[in-house]
């Protein structure tokens, strides 16, 4: 499908909505907080295929989608559509631009007018950019509502009057008035029951032949990614973590994440009824403070132990998620449970620190250690009961610190990149991706 140059360029793309940004926030002198929605996103789309963009909500995919197009302006970054500087397009070709790019929204209750006929709706774009004569602009969208499937007599119905999957086709009728080339469809089935939801899709597909057009699809729904992509990017908190082609990424994932994503997929087979799911630990972390290095470090199964920890890695996994929880002050102190009760909130007696230390251990780890790793964790507890949260996590890291926490992968280059310290340099000085895969 890479053949010749991209319709659609996208590099570095940034889009940062910022806090404490007022007037009032800079009188006071609170620092603007930048929320990371998109950060550093590339990827390239060909003419007549199909991108599919996955992640989990609030992974910044529709952002991407929005500023892609200029319903948000970007904070950095270069967008190129057929070889032009998006960002920098100005009047005449600025109007051209937003013709030949259209966008189908997830919401087909709100993305409509409910003051405006379906008709009217649909012709709106055609009225914008001034294209043919009124009776040109009534038939074109009489003809396209055919094309979706609905009827040329609903034309003076309002939006109220229609179905879910029904709104949803008024809504790609409106995005191809105007023939665009390229369009991007914002999660346009989550809305809509299952069979509506493969009505919508097998409508899409059939407009993409019959029009030549080029598709970004936003979605969550993996199983809706695999039926319609030619390729797959996989999206996590701002930023790309892989892409390949669709059967490609599905049948051999390289990403933890994206492990995890494929994971998740219900089965419909009943012979995997009993099978082990493997969760991810942990919450998504804030786009206001994303981890440093990798971002999934802080949920990865297979977060990389530094050289020669010789320790199993859902054990490496607890302890990392031990140190970050004590540098976040995750740990209540107020009460730990031994023979007595110790109240250690503004630290412990130095009688009290052996019991109250192997309490916290008990507490919050569930590996039995090694003799040399078990040494390390009473340290730093014996200093998280003396009130020391600095000292203990320090004594964690100096002992665990991981190369995912230190440096950030490169997506790379070639036809499925991932961004992954074990398909990197790191992976040559541990034992690799043919432990987990």
């Amino acid at each position: 499908m890479s053949v010749g140059d991209p319709l659609v360029r996208v590099d570095d793309l940034r889009k940062y909505f910022w806090e404490h940004d007022s007037l009032l926030d800079r009188l006071f002198g609170d620092e603007p907080v930048p929320v990371r929605a998109v950060d550093g996103v590339s990827f390239e789309i060909y003419e007549g295929e199909t991108l599919g963009l996955v992640g989990e909500s609030g992974c910044g995919k529709s952002t991407a989608g929005e500023t892609m197009v200029r319903l948000q302006e970007p904070t950095d970054g270069r967008v190129e559509f057929d070889g032009e500087p998006v960002f920098a397009l100005e009047g005449e070709a600025l109007d051209a631009f937003r013709r030949a790019v259209q966008i189908v929204f997830q919401d087909p209750f709100s993305s409509l007018d409910p003051r405006m006929t379906v008709g009217d709706t649909v012709r709106e774009p055609l009225d914008v950019h001034g294209v043919g004569t009124e009776r040109e602009r009534r038939d074109r969208v009489r003809d396209l509502l055919e094309r979706v499937g609905l009827s040329a007599d609903q034309f003076d119905r309002y939006p109220h009057e229609f179905s879910g999957g029904q709104r949803q086709r008024i809504g790609i009728a409106r995005a191809l008035a105007v023939e665009p080339e390229f369009v991007v469809l914002d999660e346009p089935t989550s809305a809509l029951d299952v069979s509506v939801q493969a009505q919508v899709l097998n409508l899409l597909d059939d407009l993409q032949d019959e029009f030549d057009l080029t598709y970004l699809l936003i979605s969550h729904d993996l199983s809706v990614i695999r039926h319609v992509c030619d390729r797959v990017a996989v999206m996590y908190l701002g930023e790309i973590v892989e892409i390949g082609p669709v059967d490609e990424l599905f049948g051999a994932p390289k990403h933890p994440y994206t492990r995890a994503l494929l994971e998740s997929v219900p089965r419909a087979s009943t012979d995997e009824r009993e099978r082990d799911r493997e969760t991810l630990a942990g919450d998504v972390p804030s786009p206001r403070d994303p981890p440093s290095g990798c971002r999934f470090r802080t949920r990865c199964p297979m977060v990389i132990p530094p050289e020669g920890l010789d320790i199993e890695r859902e054990t490496y996994r607890e302890l990392m998620t031990l140190r970050e929880r004590i540098e976040r002050r995750d740990v209540s102190l107020e009460t730990v449970d031994t023979d007595e009760q110790f109240d250690i909130d503004d630290g412990a007696s130095d009688e009290d620190v052996p019991a109250a230390t192997a309490a916290l251990k008990d507490r919050l780890l569930e590996s039995e250690l090694p003799p040399r790793h078990e040494a390390v964790v009473d340290e730093a507890l014996a200093e998280l009961t003396a009130g020391n949260w600095a000292a203990a996590a320090d004594r964690l890291r100096a002992e665990y610190e991981s190369v995912c926490e230190r440096e950030a992968p490169g997506l790379g280059d070639g036809s499925h990149p991932v961004a992954c310290h074990l398909h990197g340099a790191a992976a040559e000085r541990t034992d690799g991706p043919s432990s987990w895969t």
